[in-house]
């Protein structure tokens, strides 16, 4: 393959073509959850988890998605005033609130996910269908591996 000057990274090296991939994929999540009416991808992740089913304390969503707590608080904050989510009382523990998606939150959800689908395909078209599953089984080793 050949190094563009502008390049700052041999595109041999695995390490910079995975990070580009990924902020390529990352930025298309962006686009779809922004039309949504949602902020970003963590918007996203925070109302799918939340939609699951399972009850999670927020500090137990931060541990999950690897986002600062901190940060997790303004995401619920903005999902809860725009309508996605309601903080419920915890039945184990009344001090302690537990996030939920409300039906309009599943709805947007739902929504992101399809455009989510419909964007990383359009972003793997240069892959032949009959490989994508192997590369999503290939990238999960990664994940797993680590």
């Amino acid at each position: 393959m050949p190094q563009d000057s502008d390049r700052p990274v041999p595109a041999e090296d695995l390490t910079w073509l995975a990070h580009r991939a990924a902020e390529a994929l990352k930025e298309a999540f962006n686009r779809v959850s922004r039309a949504a009416g949602l902020a970003d991808l963590r918007d996203w992740l925070v109302l799918a988890l939340v939609s699951d089913g399972s009850q999670r304390t927020q500090l137990e969503i931060a541990r999950e998605l690897d986002i600062d707590k901190t940060t997790l608080v303004a995401i619920i904050d903005r999902l809860e005033k725009d309508g996605l989510i309601v903080r419920n009382v915890s039945e184990r523990d009344r001090r302690v609130r537990i996030p939920a998606a409300t039906p309009r939150g599943v709805e947007v959800k739902n929504q992101v996910a399809v455009a989510r689908d419909a964007a990383i395909s359009e972003r793997l078209a240069a892959i032949p269908a009959a490989e994508h599953a192997k590369f999503h089984s290939m990238l999960w080793s990664i994940v797993e591996g680590a």
